[in-house]
C-alpha cells in the first residue's frame, strides 16, 4: 500500500512517524474520510470546509490553505498511487511531533499529514440501503462533537458495546434527547415527516456531509423535513429510522434495542432517499459507471 505522508508518496513499509507525534501520544489531531466513485470524490467542498473548521477549532495551523483544491489533489494522488478509482480516502492531520512529551507544546510544530486509500465497491454495487440493528446509549463523549477528532475512544467504546449486543451502531442520547450515532448521523420518519437533530444545539453532533445530502434529497422529493430535537420516545415510536455516513450514504435501522422497527425491513422513505442520493452521485460519473 502507498501512503501519502507529509507531501510525499511512500510505501507503507517506509512510512515512519515519530513516537513523539501528538496524534500518537494524545490523539491530538483531526481527520476526514472521503468516498470516491470512479475517481469522483463525493462532497469534496463540504469535506474541505469541515476539515478547515476542525483544524480551526483544534488550533492546528497548516502552512498551506486547506481548501477543496488542496484536499482534492491530495486524495487524487493517494488514489492514483494505489491504482484505485473506487475507494475510501482517510486523511489525518495531527498537531505534529515535539522533542519531548508535553501537554502544551513548548515550540512551534509542523503538522503531520497522512492519507491512505483503500478499495471500496463501485456505485453499481449500491443497489439498496443497508439494513442494520442499533442500540441506544447515554452519550459518554465530550461536548465538541463538531470537531472531527481522531480521539475516538468514546465512540469505540460505544461501538464495542453495540457489537456485544449484536448491533451495528449505537444511537447516542443525552438525558433522553437524541444526538447522533457513534459513526453516523440519525434521522427518523413518522407519519410521512422526516426529522433529524440540529447541528447547532445540545446534544452536539457532527456536521455530516451525508446528512446534508439526505436533507437535500428529501426536500427535492417533496418530503416534509423538520430539523429539531428528537426524544428517545420519538425514536422508539418512529415508522422508520435511518443513519447517514459517507461510506454507505443512508442505511435503515430495522432493529432498535432488540425491537423491530416498522416491518423489520428498509421502509419506503429510506429506499427512495438512498436511490436519490445514489443517482445524484451517478450524475457526476461517466455513463458506464451508473
Amino acid at each position: 500500500m502507498q501512503i501519502h505522508l507529509n507531501g510525499t508518496i511512500v510505501d507503507e513499509r517506509d512510512a515512519h512517524i515519530s513516537v513523539f507525534d501528538r496524534g500518537f501520544l494524545f490523539g491530538d489531531g483531526v481527520y476526514e474520510l472521503l468516498r470516491a466513485f470512479d475517481g469522483h470524490l463525493v462532497g469534496l467542498d463540504a469535506h474541505a470546509r469541515r476539515l478547515a473548521r476542525s483544524l480551526e477549532l483544534a488550533r492546528i495551523r497548516m502552512a498551506q490553505p486547506v481548501d477543496a483544491a488542496w484536499l482534492g489533489a491530495l486524495c487524487d494522488e493517494t488514489l492514483a498511487a494505489n491504482g484505485l478509482r473506487d475507494g475510501v480516502v482517510y486523511l489525518q492531520v495531527t498537531r505534529g511531533a515535539g522533542r519531548v512529551r508535553s501537554h502544551v507544546p513548548g515550540e512551534p510544530l509542523v503538522p503531520t499529514v497522512m492519507a491512505v486509500a483503500t478499495p471500496a465497491e463501485p456505485i453499481s454495487a449500491l443497489v439498496a440501503p443497508q439494513e442494520i440493528g442499533a442500540m441506544t446509549a447515554e452519550d459518554m463523549r465530550w461536548q465538541l462533537c463538531e470537531i472531527k477528532t481522531i480521539s475516538l475512544m468514546g465512540n469505540i467504546l460505544h461501538l464495542l458495546e453495540a457489537d456485544a449486543h449484536g448491533a451495528g451502531e449505537a444511537i447516542l442520547h443525552r438525558a433522553g434527547v437524541v444526538g447522533e450515532g457513534a459513526y453516523s448521523n440519525v434521522a427518523i420518519v413518522k407519519d410521512g415527516v422526516l426529522a433529524t437533530p440540529p447541528i447547532a444545539s445540545d446534544p452536539p453532533i457532527l456536521h455530516g456531509t451525508a446528512r446534508t445530502d439526505l436533507l437535500e434529497a428529501a426536500r427535492a422529493a417533496g418530503l416534509r423535513v423538520e430539523v429539531r430535537r428528537i426524544t428517545l420516545d420519538e425514536l422508539r415510536a418512529a415508522d422508520e429510522i435511518m443513519i447517514t455516513s459517507s461510506r454507505r450514504l443512508v442505511s435503515a435501522v430495522v432493529r432498535l434495542d432488540g425491537a423491530t422497527v416498522g416491518d423489520g425491513r428498509a421502509g419506503a422513505a429510506v429506499r427512495a432517499l438512498f436511490a436519490a442520493m445514489r443517482d445524484a452521485i451517478a450524475a457526476h460519473l461517466p455513463a458506464h459507471a451508473s
